[in-house]
This record gives C-alpha cells, structure tokens and sequence, in this order.
C-alpha cells in the first residue's frame, strides 16, 4: 500500500480512499499512453504527493482526489511533450 507510512494521520477508510484515487489515475494516465519511457516513477511519486498533499488539507472523497491528481498530471504531461520532428 503507497500510503502506508502515513497510517498514523489517517482513519483506514481514508487510506483506502487515498489508494483508490492513487490507482484510478495510474490506470488512465497509463491508458492514455502519454507516460514516456523512465518517466514512470516520476509519475507515480508525483501523484502520490499530488493525492497525499490534498488529502492532508481536508480532501477525503476518493474521486474529487483523483480528479485533482489528474488535472495536475495531465498538466505536466501535456508540458513535457517532446517536440516534433523537424
């Protein structure tokens, strides 16, 4: 479980909600093939951070986290397309 480390600071209902939105994203960041290769880990730790630091603000429901870590994500994603070929 990613946020293990941080049981002591949350109910376990809201890790779960917290695991749920982590892996929700995972899953349509990978399904929309926009992870470049070694760009993996980044992603992940980001959203990690991007979901715990939510979370640690007050936000508990599951899919406005992983609504916020996507908006985040796919920002970033969208800024770091390599340039076309010329």
């Amino acid at each position: 479980m990613i946020f293990k480390k941080y049981a002591a600071f949350f109910q376990p209902h809201e890790l779960d909600a917290l695991t749920a939105a982590y892996v929700a994203v995972w899953q349509e960041v990978r399904a929309r093939g926009h992870i470049r290769p070694g760009q993996a880990s980044v992603l992940k730790n980001n959203l990690a951070q991007i979901i715990l630091a939510s979370a640690c603000t007050g936000e508990r429901d599951a899919e406005r986290l992983k609504q916020i870590a996507l908006r985040a994500v796919s920002s970033k994603l969208r800024n770091k397309q390599p340039e076309p070929a010329q």
